[in-house]
């Protein structure tokens, strides 16, 4: 059962009192912009705090600025900066990068409503729409989606890209994708920041959600400079070895042969120098 209030000051009070007792048993904060936050999504979010080891709570910045005054008195000006719109809150002792990184992973499939942006291109498959004929032909025939009527149902005739990434969702291309069960929004965590209560430090949301390829990426260019480097100071190293012994016996049978020194390794190449030398002899006493 709901708990009912007498005013909104006995709602502040005891919305701060259990923020105060979360902030106690729990070294990190976390806050997650909850504008626009689909019912499906918070849903899961609330089913996976006992196996990923948070609590979610919603409620005002205010009453948590104040918890935190009250409990961190040190910490609440470090954070207010951050705080700011509509959030929730995510009280936890677990790793915030870890945690964020797996709830960042959730994806939720939702319809279209007028006015949403598209994420990605979004394309109408051709086939069997499994829709009898109707005034619904009316709408197909408006968005320029060709069909034909085939034993009693619509069919969608060949693919059609109904809407661009980036581009706005007008209410008749929502109703035809509600029409044919394709629900092309995709909600995910929108993460603000997050809060270590021990270590006083304050992760932005690019600290707790990185990407991923630009980091593959940096590390794969700092590994080559560093190869290239060892080669070129000539650096022994595991992965170096094999490159400077090659560069090595290169150098060796260049000098070896710029000195005329003879070797197992280098007789044939004698061999030819001295051909090439004795036919230029040839050619100037000829």
């Amino acid at each position: 059962m709901a708990r009912v209030f007498k005013s909104k000051l006995e709602r502040k009070i005891y919305f701060r009192k259990v923020f105060e007792e979360l902030l106690r048993q729990n070294r990190f904060l976390i806050v997650i912009n909850s504008a626009g936050l689909r019912a499906k999504l918070l849903v899961k979010l609330r089913r996976l705090a006992d196996e990923y080891g948070y609590i979610l709570k919603g409620g005002k910045n205010g009453v948590l600025l104040k918890a935190i005054e009250n409990v961190y008195p040190k910490d609440a000006d470090k954070i207010k900066p951050y705080l700011h719109g509509q959030n929730m809150f995510i009280f936890t002792n677990n790793d915030p990068v870890d945690l964020a990184i797996k709830l960042s992973q959730i994806e939720i499939s939702l319809p279209a409503s007028p006015g949403d942006i598209a994420p990605d291109d979004i394309i109408i498959p051709a086939g069997n729409t499994g829709i009898p004929p109707g005034p619904i032909i009316g709408l197909f025939s408006s968005l320029n989606i060709p069909t034909k009527i085939i034993s009693g149902t619509i069919h969608i005739t060949r693919d059609v890209l109904i809407a661009k990434k980036g581009d706005k969702i007008s209410l008749d291309i929502a109703n035809i994708l509600s029409k044919l069960g394709i629900e092309p929004i995709v909600a995910k965590v929108k993460f603000r920041f997050a809060y270590d209560f021990a270590d006083k430090i304050v992760l932005t949301d690019k600290d707790l959600v990185p990407n991923l390829e630009e980091i593959k990426s940096s590390i794969s260019e700092c590994a080559s400079r560093a190869f290239y480097l060892s080669i070129g100071i000539k650096y022994p190293a595991r992965q170096t070895v094999p490159i400077l012994l090659l560069n090595a016996t290169t150098i060796a049978r260049n000098v070896a042969l710029k000195l005329r020194y003879v070797t197992d390794k280098n007789i044939p190449e004698m061999l030819h120098l001295a051909v090439k030398i004795a036919r230029k002899l040839a050619e100037h006493t000829g």
